[in-house]
């Protein structure tokens, strides 16, 4: 019917010009068809690259610089310190509660606990906020640490 509306209204030319519409439309429609499981292959093989990553080792010290300090970002807030660093090639086990350090030659002192942490996966890198042990100095561009996979607590390392 539509068809016969489009010859009637604009003669033979309008017909061939809505088959050739169609038939561009239904090649179009087909090469992306073809197309889109090969692209949904390569996201599931990202995903799995990403899966595959090797957890780290217990004790992997994670160095980073701390790079934001505040008094209370929010009413109600506490003090806070935030740094971040890249490069990791491990999967970390990182959780809210474990120990921040502070990087020494001699002494591991703990100087805070992890209260946000932030693994972004493509860069490979960790945000930590953690919260000041009370009394420990912290300063803009001092260097701490982290465990990336400590031992759970109650359990012999």
């Amino acid at each position: 019917m539509m068809i016969n509306l489009l010859r009637h209204r604009f003669g033979r030319g309008a017909c061939r010009l809505g088959w050739f519409s169609s038939l561009a439309i239904l090649a179009v429609v087909a090469l992306v068809a073809s197309l889109w499981p090969a692209r949904g292959v390569q996201l599931a093989n990202a995903a799995d690259a990403q899966a595959a990553l090797p957890p780290a080792p217990r004790g992997a010290k994670f160095f980073f610089e701390v790079i934001e300090s505040h008094d209370a970002k929010y009413p109600g807030d506490t003090p806070a310190h935030t740094g971040k660093d890249g490069g990791l090639t491990v999967r970390p086990r990182v959780s809210l509660g474990d120990s921040v350090y502070r990087a020494s030659e001699t002494s591991s002192q703990v100087v805070g606990t992890i209260t946000q942490v932030t693994w972004d996966r493509v860069s490979g890198s960790l945000t930590v906020e953690f919260g000041p042990k009370a009394g420990a100095a912290i300063a803009v561009g001092d260097e701490v640490w982290i465990d990336l996979n400590p031992t759970p607590a109650g359990t012999a390392p």
